[in-house]
């Protein structure tokens, strides 16, 4: 018996040799393009790691219903003919192995000068009006080259410029420039090629004659690439000669240089250099409101004889032989030959919630002219402003309405600070500033007109923390022009007096400032150095030493980098002030009154963001905020409406009770409402949402706010913090971790859905809301290029109808992107498809929505 089962177990184990143990196939996917976001256009594409012989894959959308699939042989990149707008989860297959990941399709941001940056072409080299000439490094004699136009290799348009170099007699360099337009440029970009160079040397010469030079390294690829400068007075091996040679820039440039250095050439004397699409970046210009172009009276300016010192005399014309704009000007007129004080041009107007404020003045009698606005307290804040002796037209620009020469205030409100919007404008000549003592004088005004406040869709970073600045493109891509983060204190000054910021908030600043994103920067959280309580991370200043210690950081926070034009004192107060300063309205109050005043004396122009960020839950600790006189000490009021549990449309009861609170302790006068922190997680923890739940939300929730009046909108936050589905914190993003499964960055269906609403409000003014029936939410705005904008939605509820009535076609754009052109029937009417899901319209031709 023994021998038999001896017998079987060798049997067996022979038999066991012959059968080959199955393996999984190796199977990963990597992003080619960061986070696997797409732009019209653009090949869909994939890293692809496999050692099957071929893989199959399909990608689903939102709903799960798959789009598209098909197979191909292994490769190194995986390439899906899918082109719609849209989110997705692609599946791929190798075998028994299968890998996911998400990837969106999304439009191109807009390159409007609504806001962010816009762009100036210096460099298109279609034709050789441009300027470019070519210059042989003649200090360094023996090089000769040229540059011409080449038709047969460009990377847009019909030709590139081609810089030709031979070192054979020597020379070290040779390089083609030109002359530049005032633009006050942030950044460069521009594309380049060649076939052996390693680098090439760029020069921007600035306003005082100074030449800043730094190195862009190649690839060594010989194709097109990529090059972008977004410092001028630094990067690598950076030299500054000529002009004010101090190594600081002083913009704007006024010429620019590329450089073909011999020593980026590898074995060779000769080479050539195609340049193509090189252009300066810089901020685009602010919306304004005219408020007095003088082309008809229309406008309602009229005369003031200065009747409260009587005597003066004058007229108010309008001069159709000089303008600084347009065909003519307001003439003013003022003969004190029978006594008075001033005479004047005055104009009341639908308040105008303006930030700043110009015009054009043209007179040869004149020192200064006087400027009165009043408030919507009714209180006039006057100042002179003084003219040079030319006798040209002079722009004057005023930036500060409660101070400038010879500042007063009188009637309202009465306290000496500004409280907007506008209700009323005068600009006066005066007597006294007659030159040369005369008792009559004149004065042409035009091109008055009101710099104001845009609507800004932003979104939480951390980038101030942990995160790396690699997703930087996915928030530009995302349509946010904001971005709110911070610069901790105790990591700024570690030693007292001293400050030196991390190199990490420098870095996310100046990228941000490359690509259009308005900071709004926290000044926040405590220093052990001061009033520091062991084993507590969120310390507040609790002492007047402590209070003015962070003040002085605060202060050295805006100095360091001017580009902050928002700063916000700490972040949530009411939650994060702990220690002896208990979180308490007090305590709060007291380090603004610390901080507020020596900000606005060193940096007039910054906007202080305080309120303690209070959440909708905590309504009596901002009641008593303001009962303690705290609006004073604040420009904006940021406020933290998470409603979890609720729709985005709670938002707007949160914004009221809050915008009563500030007219019920500002005699009537509103403070802007910035909701600095609002958004819903997904993942396990409790009260989460689904991912296409939070997509809907987050489109919502833009629209909610903007239609309450609120200037600023930060969605929190772009990323995912972590992968832990049961932590709240890690899930709150439009995009996932770089830990996370799915790959790094990869987008949550709320990237898509937050990008399209961006693109549909960027630069949209909101006009009303409409209510057409069956619950339905109907927001009208003018688009940015003034045409009409509807976004219609429901609250609650499932899918229905609405009937758009248009005399012409229009267009629909669904909640991930899609757009689709609608021609009406012989009756006017497209029916069109909606939902919980906002569905945007536009279209000139548009009258109304109706239900069905």
């Amino acid at each position: 018996m023994k021998r038999l089962l001896a017998i079987v177990f060798a049997v067996c184990l022979l038999g066991f040799g012959t059968v080959a143990t199955a393996q999984a196939a190796v199977l990963t996917l990597t992003p080619i393009t960061v986070g696997n976001v797409f732009t019209d256009g653009q090949p869909v594409r994939f890293g692809l790691n496999t050692d099957a012989a071929s893989v199959s894959w399909s990608a689903a959308d939102v709903n799960g219903t798959v789009v598209a699939s098909g197979s191909q042989a292994a490769a190194s990149t995986l390439q899906i003919p899918l082109t719609t707008r849209g989110w997705y989860k692609l599946t791929v297959q190798a075998g028994t192995t299968s890998a996911q990941t998400t990837f969106a399709v999304v439009s191109p941001v807009s390159t409007s000068p609504i806001a962010g940056l816009t762009s100036h072409r210096i460099g298109d080299f279609e034709n050789t009006a441009e300027g470019w000439t070519f210059y042989p490094g003649s200090e360094y004699p023996g090089a000769t080259g040229s540059f011409t136009l080449d038709s047969t290799n460009n990377h847009s348009g019909s030709s590139s410029g081609k810089l030709s170099a031979n070192f054979g007699a020597g020379g070290a360099y040779v390089s083609v420039k030109r002359p530049l337009p005032s633009v006050n440029a942030t950044s460069v970009s521009f594309w380049a090629k060649s076939p052996n160079l390693s680098f090439l040397t760029f020069r921007l010469t600035d306003s005082t004659g100074q030449v800043h030079q730094q190195r862009l390294t190649l690839s060594g690829a010989t194709d097109w690439q990529a090059l972008a400068v977004t410092r001028f007075d630094g990067g690598k091996q950076y030299v500054h000669f000529g002009g004010a040679n101090d190594g600081v820039w002083h913009g704007p440039a006024k010429a620019v240089e590329v450089v073909l250095d011999k020593a980026a050439i590898s074995g060779a004397t000769t080479t050539t250099l195609n340049l193509d699409d090189l252009a300066l970046k810089a901020p685009a210009g602010k919306p304004t409101t005219p408020l007095g172009d003088y082309e008809s009276a229309a406008e309602g300016w009229s005369f003031y004889p200065g009747s409260e010192f009587p005597g003066a005399t004058g007229s108010l014309a309008l001069d159709a032989t000089s303008a600084a704009a347009g065909t003519q000007s307001a003439k003013l007129s003022g003969n004190f030959a029978g006594g008075g004080n001033y005479v004047a041009i005055q104009r009341t107007m639908v308040p105008v919630d303006l930030t700043a404020l110009s015009l054009s003045v043209k007179t040869s009698q004149l020192s200064a002219i006087g400027l009165r606005l009043t408030d919507a307290t009714g209180q006039v804040h006057q100042q002179r402003l003084p003219l040079s002796s030319s006798t040209a037209w002079q722009q004057l620009n005023v930036t500060r309405f409660d101070g400038g020469t010879g500042y007063l205030h009188f009637g309202g409100a009465d306290d000496g600070i500004w409280h907007g919007p506008a209700k009323s404008i005068v600009v006066t000549l005066d007597r006294s500033s007659i030159i040369g003592g005369g008792t009559t004088a004149t004065v042409n005004v035009d091109a008055v007109a009101a710099t104001t406040a845009t609507s800004l869709i932003g979104a939480g970073t951390h980038f101030g923390q942990s995160w790396s600045t690699t997703p930087m493109p996915l928030l530009t891509l995302s349509g946010a022009r904001g971005g709110r983060d911070e610069a901790q204190w105790y990591q700024a000054e570690t030693t007292r007096g001293t400050y030196a910021f991390p190199a990490k908030v420098t870095n996310y600043l100046q990228s941000w400032q490359a690509n259009g994103i308005d900071p709004l920067l926290i000044a926040d959280y405590g220093n052990p150095l001061y009033d520091d309580v062991p084993e507590d991370y969120f310390d507040a200043p609790f002492t007047d030493t402590g209070r003015a210690a962070f003040a002085n950081y605060a202060d050295a926070l805006a100095t360091q980098f001017p580009q902050i034009k928002n700063l916000a004192i700490w972040n949530e107060w009411d939650v994060n002030a702990a220690g002896p300063s208990n979180k308490t309205p007090e305590s709060y109050l007291a380090l603004l009154k610390a901080t507020y005043p020596k900000l606005k004396a060193n940096h007039p122009g910054l906007t202080i963001v305080g309120g303690g960020d209070t959440d909708v839950t905590q309504v009596a600790w901002f009641e008593a905020f303001c009962q303690l006189g705290g609006l004073k000490y604040l420009d904006v009021v940021s406020i933290h409406p998470y409603n979890f549990l609720n729709a985005p449309e709670g938002l707007s009861a949160a914004i009221d009770r809050v915008r009563a609170l500030i007219r019920q302790y500002n005699g009537g006068v509103d403070k802007p409402i910035w909701v600095t922190e609002s958004g819903w997680y997904t993942g396990t923890y409790q009260s989460n949402v689904s991912e296409p739940t939070q997509a809907m939300y987050a489109a919502r929730a833009q629209l909610a706010v903007l239609g309450r009046g609120v200037d600023r909108y930060y969605l929190y936050d772009f990323m995912n913090d972590g992968i832990d589905p049961a932590d709240k914190e890690d899930n709150f993003g439009l995009v996932h971790n770089p830990a996370d499964a799915l790959g790094a960055y990869t987008p949550k269906p709320s990237y898509v859905a937050y990008a399209t609403g961006a693109r549909q409000l960027r630069g949209a003014t909101f006009l009303g809301q409409e209510f057409p029936g069956n619950g339905l939410i109907d927001q009208v705005f003018a688009a940015n290029d003034g045409t009409p904008l509807r976004a219609i939605w429901a609250a609650s509820g499932t899918g229905t109808t609405v009937t758009v009535n248009a005399t012409g076609p229009i267009q629909v754009t669904n909640l991930y992107g899609v757009s689709t052109t609608y021609t009406p029937d012989t009756n006017g009417k497209v029916n069109v498809p909606v939902g919980v899901w906002p569905t945007y319209v536009t279209g000139s031709t548009v009258t109304s929505v109706t239900t069905p």
